[in-house]
This record gives C-alpha cells, structure tokens and sequence, in this order.
C-alpha cells in the first residue's frame, strides 16, 4: 500500500462484499465503494485534471465526500477540504490561496461558495456534491468506467492541504504526502488497537483531520466499518446509533464526552459494544474524563498531535490508571523531543517545547508559504509551539503553548484572526484574545478591550460584529473592557497576564 487510492482498491481486493460505510439508511460495501471512486476518478481524468491539481471539497460528512477523498487521490490530485463553518470570506481565502480546479460543494453551501467566487480568477469549477443535474457528482460519473485509473501516482506527491488558522490572521494549507498519512494511519491503529473486525463511528466533521486521517482513513485502512454521522453532535443520537451498530470504538472529543456524560438520558443506552474511546484534540478536565470511564467502562486512548505533525503520541487503557494526567507518550512510527530555548533536550521534570521529527509523519511544509516553513519547519524537526512537562520513561504532559492558539472543541482558533475583526469596529482602539477554561469546550475565546476615547459599545454589540465575519466558533465568548493592554518592554502585549487571573487555580494552563 503506497497511496491512498490503494486503500480502496486493496478493500475491494480483499474484502469486496463487506460493509464499509454506513450512513443513515444507506451502506456501501468496499467493492461498491472502489467501484463508485473509479467512476468518479475516470470523471476527474476527462476534465483534465492531473496530479498536482486541487480540488476542493466544501460539504457536511456524506458518503460521497469519501469517494471524492479517494478518487482525488487516485488520480494524484491533492484534496482540499473546506471547514463548513467558514464564512464566504474565508472561502474565498482558501480558494485564491490554493487556487483549486475543482470545487464540489454540498447541499446549502451552493449560495455561500458562488458569492465567495465573485472576483476570483481563474474561478474553480463548481460541482453539485449530492444533486442529479447537468453539473453534479452523479452526471460526472454517469457510464463510467469502473476500471483502475492509470495513474501513476508518487506516494511522496502531496496527498491533501489541510488549512489552520495562522498566527497572521490567514489560513495557512498544510500539505501533507500519501506517504506520510499512510505511516499515521497506520501508526493510529497500530496503537487505537483498531481491527478489521471493529465497527468505528466518525462523529467528527470529515473536512476535520482527526475525522478524516483519524478515524475514517484508518479504518477503512484496516477493513472495518465505519458508521458516518451528521452535522451536529447530539448525545442521544450518537448513543442510539451505538446500540443499532454494534459500535465498538469511537473519536469523541472533550466537549463531546462532556456532553454525553452530562446528559441524564446517557444511562438507558446498551452501549456494552463500545471498547474502545479515542479522545483528544484539546485539554480535558479530570472530572469529565473520570465520570466517562465510570458510564462507559471501555478502554481510554488520548491521542496528542496536530495538523503539521499528525498523531504522534498516546496514553494507552493501561496508562490511565497511574497518569491519567499526563499527556502520554511518542507512539508508533513518532519521533519526539523536548527541548529548551537552546535546543537541548530538557531533564525529567523540565519544561521545554515538543518537537516531532518530520519523517515518516510530518508535513511536506506550508501550502505557498516557504516563510512559515522554514519558521516551523527547521533541520528536519517541525516545532509545535506547545510547552510540556518531561515526566520520565518517555511521557510527557503539555503545560501551555509557545503560540497563542486557542483549541476550542477539538478547533484550533488563533487570536489574531479574531482581533483582526475586533479593530475593524468603529470603537475599538485594541484588542488581545487569549483562552480561558471552559467545562464544556476545554477553551473559550475570550477578548480584552480597549475602546476609543469617549467611544462606547457592548459586549454583546462585539460579538456579534465578529459572529457577521468570520466562522461562530471563533468568535469571542466573553469580553472584558480594560483602559490599556499590559504590556513588556519592547511594547508585546503580555497574554500571559490577561490569561492568569482564568488559570491560576488550575494545574495546567492548556
């Protein structure tokens, strides 16, 4: 298996009668499934797309968003997967940057992705995701063939540009090889003890990397099934379709195992087929992750990484019962490092921050940005930003972040993109966002600001002047008024400071 085409051509090899995904009422077995991304493939090739092409993806989880992953990559064009919340300026953002030949979009986005266009060039074709007429999915693959493409394709060639927020208030496109993806996913069921046997539940949004190199890519990877949901997370839901499919493991975020523990409907459920909870993708509270061990009583897996870095550490069932409060260590195929300001590894209790060797599992570099980069990517280690705690035999436990990232429900969220939308208001002198604690979410955004002389405004008035800009979930939860920004001697604003008074009663300040 070299790319991730191979993954839906092996399945159907192997296994071609057996379910591999399902989704509300309807299934697709993997020689249904190889099948339908060969027509589609076939498709891609006769509007002349070839490797190196993008093509983007703005869509809620469906099981057509799958055969678009795995028909772009059989062809070697590179995915680019849109956050559904995005507004039409940020679509329009990640379109001008990676410059996509293709964009299919999903049902309810047609409106948002055609204005986002408007003064883009070249203009990316759109393509209706789920619709039947001239311009869809359906009349591309239509009397295709559903013979392998012959396409050669690099499994060092980029396989996906995955975009995060960046420090500068743009996206910034992680490019990431087949390769790469292939040594994660493969190093994440090595570890997630996944088997082909298990039926998983991808409860994050595919255009997600820990819901579609997490979890979906895994298990297909492996011959299991995986059961897709929805956009939304409602506890009930996600337990009822546990007890009707048999599930045996699931990637809940924080938030969600709070949901779900704090639901008081959560106990009528027969979820006695779930063994395995992957959880990760932000901090979470040592009363949430306890009371889920007691209603669940199967196996815990944290799972650390990160767009740039993948998955590159776990704590194991086995470790939860004496360092439930680390963090966990380096997993399969990961090679990390703790390190000072000197690059010297730290000693056991010392802080220092985590760098991940860039091979097999790290980022090619950033899409069209050779300066972050070489700013991140340095003499073939990629550094994270995050602070953590040497704890001996290999664990660690993160601390803080070098950056100011704020990790929301599993979303990274940068404070300059919010505060960027925050001076734009007529009475706004400044503004500084940083992340408080939050039960639900692990984080929150939470904004200190500074108003214009004898200017006036409410904090709700600022909330939902950023809610009309950019996606909801960035926009601040609270805001407070102060009359300047603490600041150090050279004039950096000193998060640190407006961060304190939220965490000093807690342990860590992630």
């Amino acid at each position: 298996m070299n790319v991730i085409g191979d993954i839906a051509r092996l399945g159907a090899k192997r296994h071609p009668d057996k379910i591999a995904l399902i989704m509300g009422e309807r299934a697709l077995g993997y020689g249904e499934l190889n099948a339908e991304v060969n027509r589609l493939a076939h498709g891609l090739l006769a509007l002349g797309i070839v490797p190196g092409d993008r093509v983007g993806l703005l869509a809620e989880n469906c099981l057509e968003f799958v055969v678009v992953v795995l028909a772009a990559a059989k062809v070697g064009a590179f995915l680019v997967p849109y956050n559904f919340r995005y507004s039409v300026d940020e679509i329009a953002y990640v379109t001008g940057n990676a410059t996509p030949r293709l964009l299919f979009v999903g049902p309810g986005y047609e409106e948002r992705a055609a204005e986002a266009m408007g003064a883009l060039l070249p203009e990316p074709r759109l393509i209706e995701l789920c619709g039947a007429g001239k311009g869809s999915l359906a009349a591309l693959t239509s009397g295709r063939a559903e013979t392998e493409p012959a396409v050669a394709v690099d499994p060092e060639s980029a396989a996906m540009v995955i975009y995060t927020s960046g420090t500068t208030g743009f996206p910034k496109g992680v490019l990431f090889s087949h390769r790469a993806y292939l040594a994660n996913h493969l190093a994440i069921a090595f570890e997630g003890d996944l088997r082909g046997g298990d039926v998983s539940m991808v409860s994050l949004p595919l255009f997600h990397n820990g819901g579609i190199n997490g979890m979906l890519l895994p298990t297909l990877l492996m011959g299991a099934t995986a059961v897709i949901t929805g956009k939304g997370f409602v506890a009930t839901e996600q337990l009822a379709l546990v007890a009707k499919h048999q599930v045996s493991v699931v990637m809940w975020v924080p938030a969600m195992l709070a949901m779900l523990v704090n639901d008081p409907q959560t106990p009528r459920f027969d979820v006695s087929s779930l063994r395995k909870i992957w959880y990760g993708a932000s901090p979470i509270s040592p009363p949430v992750l306890e009371r889920a061990r007691q209603v669940f009583g199967a196996g815990f897996y944290q799972f650390y990484g990160m767009c740039e870095i993948g998955m590159t550490s776990v704590l194991r069932p086995e470790d939860h019962a004496t360092r439930a409060h680390n963090t966990g260590r380096e997993m399969y195929c990961a090679d990390l490092r703790i390190v000072d300001e000197a690059g010297r590894s730290v000693a056991v209790g010392e802080v220092g921050e985590i760098l991940s060797a860039a091979r097999p599992l790290g980022m090619i570099g950033y899409f069209g940005n050779p300066e972050a980069t070489r700013e991140t990517l340095r003499e073939g280690w990629i550094h994270t930003g995050d602070m953590a705690r040497n704890e001996g035999e290999g664990y660690f436990t993160i601390v803080d972040r070098l950056k100011d990232m704020i990790i929301s429900g599993g979303e990274n969220i940068y404070p300059k993109e919010i505060e960027n939308q925050l001076v734009l208001h007529p009475a706004v002198l400044e503004a500084a966002c940083f992340g408080v604690p939050d039960p639900q979410w692990g984080e929150a955004v939470a904004a200190a600001v500074v108003l214009r002389p004898h200017a006036r405004a409410t904090e709700e008035e600022l909330i939902a002047h950023c809610a009309a800009r950019i996606a909801g979930y960035k926009k601040p939860k609270l805001i407070s008024f102060v009359q300047e920004l603490p600041r150090n001697a050279a004039g950096k604003v000193l998060k640190r400071v407006l961060r304190a008074p939220y965490w000093n009663s807690l342990p860590r300040e992630v």
